[in-house]
Parts: structure tokens; sequence; C-alpha cells
């Protein structure tokens, strides 16, 4: 896969040279590079692994070119609120459980897998849980249960699926912007 560099310096010298051709700048602005890699990792279900996770998440998501580094940071916190979510309410804590992790990367867009086996995950539902009550939250001081409305805040587009007896898969996307 090129590097970040090598496809900026790609895309300048193609609209470089079409302006030279003579192109408008409605046509040089339309051409762009369509590509896509594929990553894929597997993580033990510990939360140990959480800080390299997030720095494995962040590197990858570097790819994209037109990622901001507040793209990445955003990136980075909703892998690790998915992943401690699976760790401690898919796989309740077990370190024998596994996490696989499958990065698509575009020029513009990130999509994210995050796959476990935990049978606990089978019985979640995000779309069950209801909008945070932010005063109540705060007042009670809580810690944990905004996983979930992190992750939605953050990333453009959500899914979470239950393949019983086979896997949990959440899907996440984040356009650059």
């Amino acid at each position: 896969m090129l590097l970040k560099k090598e496809l900026d310096e790609l895309m300048k010298f193609m609209k470089n040279e079409g302006k030279a051709l003579g192109l408008s700048k409605q046509n040089t602005d339309s051409i762009f590079l369509e590509t896509e890699a594929k990553l894929s990792f597997t993580f033990p279900s510990h939360t140990s692994q959480l800080e390299l996770i997030r720095l494995i998440s962040t590197k990858v998501a570097a790819y994209v070119p037109a990622f901001s580094e507040e793209n990445l940071d955003d990136i980075g916190l909703a892998m690790d609120e998915a992943c401690t979510n699976v760790i401690s309410h898919s796989y309740l804590n077990d370190p024998k459980g596994m996490i696989k992790v499958e990065y698509t990367l575009g020029l513009d867009k990130i999509r994210i897998q995050i796959i476990d086996e935990g049978e606990k995950g089978q019985l979640f539902n995000p779309d069950d849980l209801s909008p945070v009550d932010k005063e109540a939250y705060l007042q009670n001081l809580s810690r944990g249960g905004l996983g979930v409305h992190l992750i939605k805040k953050i990333m453009d587009e959500v899914e979470y699926t239950v393949s019983p007896g086979v896997h949990n898969c959440l899907k996440m996307v984040k356009y650059a912007g």
C-alpha cells in the first residue's frame, strides 16, 4: 500500500499534469484515486491489549490521506470503547476470548469491524439502549455506561450484528471531515 505522502504526491502530480494539459478546474477536481486496503489483526480479550489496539488503530487510520489528527484521536477513542465493551460485556473479562479487528482503508474513510465470539454479546442490542440523561449521569458521577453513545457520536456509521452461535460484529465507518 502506498503511504499517505506518496498518495498525496501522486494526486498532486495528476492534478498538475491535468491542468498543464489544459483540463478545466472542474475536470481536475474530478480526478480521484479509487483504492482500498484491508488489514486484519487478532488480539486476546484482555484490558492489557487496549492501549495496543488504540495505537494500532490510529496508526492504521493515519494511512487515510484525508484524516486529520482529530479524526485519528476519535477513531482511537471509539476503538478503546468498543473493545472495552467486548472484553467486559461479551467475554465477561475472560482473557481466553479473542477479538478480531478488520480495517478497510479508503482515501477518505475507514471501515472497522470488531468481531468476537463472546456468548454474552449475543444478548446485546445497542438499539435497545435509552438515551443518556446527562444531568442524572453527572449527578451520580457514574463510571461507565457511555461507551456505545460515545461510539455513535464519534463514528459516522455504526451497526451491530449477531450471528447466533457464530459471532458478534460491530461495524463502524468514519469519513474524513
